[in-house]
């Protein structure tokens, strides 16, 4: 088989973007462009042009909806609906397309687009500090215990062991994601991405952030944005209209993508 193209991904993407559009629309669930698509809108007004997926974030009350009651051309994977599914966030994906992973222990899917649920963040620092810190220790596990050794890579001891210990990935992602829950969306002063990895000590922002919602250009698309992305994107990329480096604009995704 033959890897699917960046463009190529790009493409099926945005159908099954438009398609999620559709149904959010018809059912009343709010989502936000988030991470590298609201970054994308914002400068290229659409893709990051090396950039492979896209990223959605929805309050954890529209985000429990969407994946309980989506019925569309595509398929729905969260670790709450789906004990065969290992990530603690949703995604949505293409069935005419395969994916191989490199160095995830995750189930088979195809071209797809991530959903992260926002809940609530403690208002006292030291709290949040305690909260964000369990929060950060239980994604990381995850993240050992779901990671795919390749042929020759030295295996360290406590990686080895945790993936011995601990079998049952699912169960982890479903335990993140009830500490992230811990503070609901809708009560909360702060809110922000519970379920992330990279930048989730950035995540959490004041909720007049999300008081209202504009409407950005992506691609052939008008797509919803935190009133306060300015703020977001500064917290999570500093300087963001700034392109990166040329040898930096490629796509960190360890996986590769072919079609049936």
């Amino acid at each position: 088989m033959d890897n699917i193209s960046t463009e190529e991904i790009q493409k099926i993407c945005l159908e099954i973007l438009k398609d999620l559009d559709a149904f959010a629309k018809e059912n009343g669930i709010r989502y936000y462009m988030s991470g590298g698509t609201l970054l994308g809108a914002v400068r290229h007004k659409g893709f990051i042009p090396w950039d492979d997926d896209i990223d959605l974030m929805m309050p954890r009350p529209d985000y429990e909806k969407f994946v309980t009651t989506y019925k569309g051309r595509y398929t729905v994977g969260e670790s709450t609906i789906d004990r065969t599914y290992m990530t603690p966030s949703a995604r949505v994906w293409d069935n005419d397309t395969v994916i191989e992973w490199f160095t995830l222990k995750e189930r088979s899917i195809g071209v797809f687009i991530d959903i992260f649920p926002m809940d609530g963040y403690p208002s006292n620092e030291f709290i949040n500090r305690i909260h964000t810190n369990r929060l950060l220790f239980t994604r990381k596990l995850l993240r050992v215990v779901i990671h795919k050794f390749r042929e020759g890579e030295k295996k360290p001891f406590l990686k080895s062991l945790a993936q011995k210990i601990i079998k049952d990935p699912n169960k982890l992602s479903r335990k993140l994601n009830r500490i992230g829950k811990k503070y609901p969306y809708e009560g909360s002063e702060y809110v922000g991405v519970t379920t992330t990895l990279d930048h989730l000590k950035k995540e959490r922002n004041s909720k007049d952030v999300y008081k209202e919602t504009v409407y950005l250009p992506f691609e052939d698309m008008m797509l919803p944005a935190p009133s306060g992305y300015e703020t977001y994107l500064r917290k999570l990329y500093g300087d963001y209209m700034q392109l990166p480096p040329p040898e930096k604009r490629v796509s960190e995704h360890n996986f590769n993508l072919y079609r049936r």
